[in-house]
């Protein structure tokens, strides 16, 4: 083959197995997270691999965040994630945090265990430092970009939490209108039978 023909070749090869490699350096996650490729990643002790690392902000004004990032354990024995720190911040877990062996968790995935920030400093398009510590593994830190929480970073936005109904308080007039209805009722109630009573007695005297 001539040596033209074989670059030709070899450039093929390359332009065809570009998005797979692009995938493989986003990690397992990349898919399943929707994000892009540049998103932080990073290994911790030689079972743990986290992939797609990023802080999505609310979508109602206020300033909660979650952090997001598909934990894979490629150890045989779980793994727990005891604690998640935005710039020094700790972040509240819903719930618990174990990694399974041989098996990922979606950080603040739909129905999955989040960890919400309470007052994120950082704005969509900024970075931060975020933070992993697990029970075994130990920790690891990583700047990851902040996302708006839209788009495909819909799903992983920090939901409102649904507001309780609202009970009915009476108020002073409908109270004070109760209270001097029932007392007039009462009042008409005991006038009625007093008189009934004053005319059964009276009747039974004339009787006699």
């Amino acid at each position: 083959m001539s040596r033209s023909l074989r670059r030709g070749a070899v450039a093929a090869v390359i332009i065809a197995t570009a998005p797979v490699l692009a995938a493989c350096s986003a990690g397992s996650g990349a898919a399943t997270l929707q994000v892009k490729p540049d998103s932080a990643a990073t290994t911790v002790g030689s079972t743990l691999k986290i992939n797609g690392i990023t802080v999505v902000t609310a979508t109602d004004g206020s300033n909660e965040a979650n952090v997001v990032a598909n934990i894979a354990n490629n150890g045989q024995t779980a793994e727990t994630l005891t604690s998640v720190t935005v710039d020094g911040t700790p972040a509240t877990l819903s719930g618990p945090a174990t990694i399974p062996p041989l098996g990922s968790l979606l950080l603040s995935g739909p129905k999955q265990t989040a960890a919400l920030v309470a007052d994120l400093a950082q704005t969509p398009g900024q970075n931060t430092t975020v933070s992993f510590t697990f029970a075994n593994a130990g920790s690891t830190s990583v700047q990851a970009l902040v996302n708006a929480g839209a788009g495909q970073y819909a799903g992983y936005a920090p939901v409102a939490p649904v507001a309780p109904p609202v009970t009915a308080t009476p108020t002073a007039t409908a109270t004070a209108t109760a209270t001097a209805t029932a007392t007039a009722t009462g009042a008409a109630t005991g006038a009625a039978t007093g008189k009934s009573t004053a005319k059964s007695t009276a009747k039974a005297s004339s009787t006699r």
